[in-house]
């Protein structure tokens, strides 16, 4: 048609960082908590791409050391889909430093890569009993490798704090792991 204009042309677009735009502030759809792939799946802020030190990563070889470092076991679970890695990661080594203090003896922490161990063919009983019941937790209690206890709130340290507290007055229930089948099946306790 005659008389119309045509649209302005857009805005130059600014050149990309040499990093590919990770410095940059804000959200992405990588920092939602749904990344998958390679990095640290945590958009535009920077954590460590392992576990956090001294915070031991439970599998099968390392199952037997970690149940003997203590009568319970505070587990951070990834890649479930619950929390980023690197919140749960946080989480991990800010309950580490707090147990490390001393408050509680017969305490230890280690992570749990949901997403590896359960692809993983040849569980051991106790992990193929326990992936099932930590699917949906970001955190849970192994009480002597026989009973656990799993926490369903936010992923932040004062509501898992609290819970433990609750866990700790007895507030909170055990679930009985049923190792013999290993199917992941427990009865309350």
């Amino acid at each position: 048609r005659r008389g119309r204009r045509p649209p302005p042309p857009p805005p130059p677009r600014q050149a990309e960082p040499a990093d590919g735009g990770a410095e940059r502030t804000g959200s992405s759809s990588a920092s939602d908590g749904r990344a998958s792939g390679g990095g640290n799946g945590n958009g535009s802020r920077a954590a460590p791409a392992g576990p956090p030190p001294g915070v031991p990563q439970l599998s099968e070889q390392t199952l037997e050391p970690i149940l003997a470092g203590g009568s319970y076991v505070l587990l951070f679970v990834t890649n479930t889909g619950v929390a980023e890695r690197s919140t749960v990661h946080s989480l991990a080594a800010h309950f580490d430093a707090e147990l490390r203090g001393g408050e509680r003896r017969g305490w230890s922490v280690a992570l749990l890569d949901y997403s590896a161990e359960s692809t993983r063919p040849g569980k051991p009983p106790l992990l193929a009993a326990l992936l099932p019941r930590v699917r949906h937790s970001v955190a849970c209690v192994l009480r002597k490798g026989c009973k656990l206890a799993t926490f369903g709130g936010t992923a932040a340290p004062r509501p898992i704090d609290d819970w433990l507290a609750s866990l700790r007055m007895g507030e909170v229930s055990w679930a009985e792991l049923d190792l013999a089948a290993g199917s992941g099946e427990a009865s309350r306790a």
